[in-house]
């Protein structure tokens, strides 16, 4: 009996082992935790690299904090920061939260279930939202998605051993690497602040040390049509719709609203207007008129006058970038957001640590 208990334990120790590894990396680097139930402190920076529960947390910390200011869209409007915005504003950055028009429509739910009503939403409608060929409306939303720890390591299990082979993990990173939670803050420093900002690590320290930006991998995109470049022509009328619905949930509960279409760079905005297969982009702004729906356009850089050494990638401008759009919103009238604006904050503008950064490491 000793002996066959033996030779099973001498068995099962490698196996052993070999789940050992990555669940020590999974577990030491937060990868396991449901960060639907879960927060995090001031200061720390929460980018996972194997799941994506950007909505659930992002929802999971709107209903729990209930933010005075409220930024929604999706990952586009994150560069919006909590500096921005006088020192008394409960503000925090929603982006994330909403992938699709549609999801507005959840998200109203979910405010209406849980007593929410902001005082003021600013919020961006990716442009591609209108574009019935990358969205057409079947797909339904949904938040409180149920997470187990189990099911996060089977399905990373694969993904740490090939991350560990080709160096993209450091354990010693891992186990040293205070106030950064998930492999991807740990590894690259990308991933969301306290306030739902998002970090990008990497892309900000090239670009201080003087590198520029690639937008290859969108301009790929733009000549295949394809993963939120869909050639297009017409504005989907039943997105305008859902967008209606949403402002009158706004007006019914006295929450402020300000709306843009967020920035492309001026580049990449170009190649899509040239190609002639996207029309329904000239074609925005009558169709808000025609409904009566203020929706400030900002699809260019260049309509902010900013460079394109502002954007962070191929369709995400920093905060830089963003930081003029809300100067451009104040200067425009807006002054249901202006309100609640830090001023002072512009003057970042006249020499920000770099292109894609105001405040070295803020």
């Amino acid at each position: 009996m000793k002996s066959f208990i033996f030779k099973t334990l001498l068995y099962a120790l490698p196996i052993a082992l070999f789940l050992l590894v990555p669940y020590a990396v999974l577990e030491i680097s937060g990868e396991l935790d449901d960060f639907s139930k879960e927060s995090l402190a001031p200061g720390e920076i929460l980018g996972l690299a194997y799941s994506d529960q950007a909505r659930d947390y992002k929802l999971q910390q709107i209903l729990h904090r209930k933010p005075e200011v409220l930024a929604l869209g999706t990952s586009r409007i994150m560069q919006v920061r909590e500096f921005f915005f006088q020192s008394n504003v409960r503000f925090f950055n929603g982006g994330g939260v909403i992938a699709n028009i549609g999801d507005l429509a959840c998200l109203s739910d979910e405010f209406k279930r849980n007593d929410y009503h902001p005082a003021f939403i600013l919020l961006s409608l990716d442009q591609n939202f209108f574009n019935a060929n990358w969205d057409d409306m079947r797909r339904p939303c949904h938040y409180n998605r149920t997470r187990r720890a189990t099911e996060l390591f089977t399905s990373s299990l694969k993904k740490v051993y090939t991350d560990l082979y080709d160096h993209k993990i450091d354990l010693g990173k891992v186990f040293h690497t205070p106030g950064h939670v998930g492999l991807n803050a740990i590894m690259n420093g990308n991933g969301f602040r306290y306030d739902g900002s998002y970090r990008y690590g990497k892309t900000v320290e090239k670009v201080f040390r003087g590198d520029t930006v690639s937008f290859v991998d969108v301009e790929k995109r733009i000549k295949r049509g394809i993963n939120k470049f869909e050639w297009c022509y017409q504005v989907n009328p039943e997105a305008i719709n859902v967008l209606l619905r949403f402002v009158t949930y706004c007006e019914q509960n006295d929450i402020g609203l300000v709306m843009f279409f967020p920035p492309y760079p001026d580049q990449v905005y170009q190649q899509m207007v040239t190609s002639g297969k996207y029309d329904y982009l000239s074609k925005l702004d009558s169709a808000m008129e025609h409904h009566h729906l203020r929706v400030h356009n900002f699809s260019s850089l260049k309509r902010l006058d900013a460079t394109d050494r502002e954007a962070v990638d191929g369709f995400h401008g920093s905060e830089v970038a963003y930081l003029r759009l809300v100067q451009a919103l104040c200067a425009r009238g807006e002054h249901t957001l202006e309100k609640y604006i830090d001023k002072s904050r512009f003057g970042l503008l006249n020499a920000p640590a770099s292109p894609v950064e105001l405040i070295r490491k803020k």
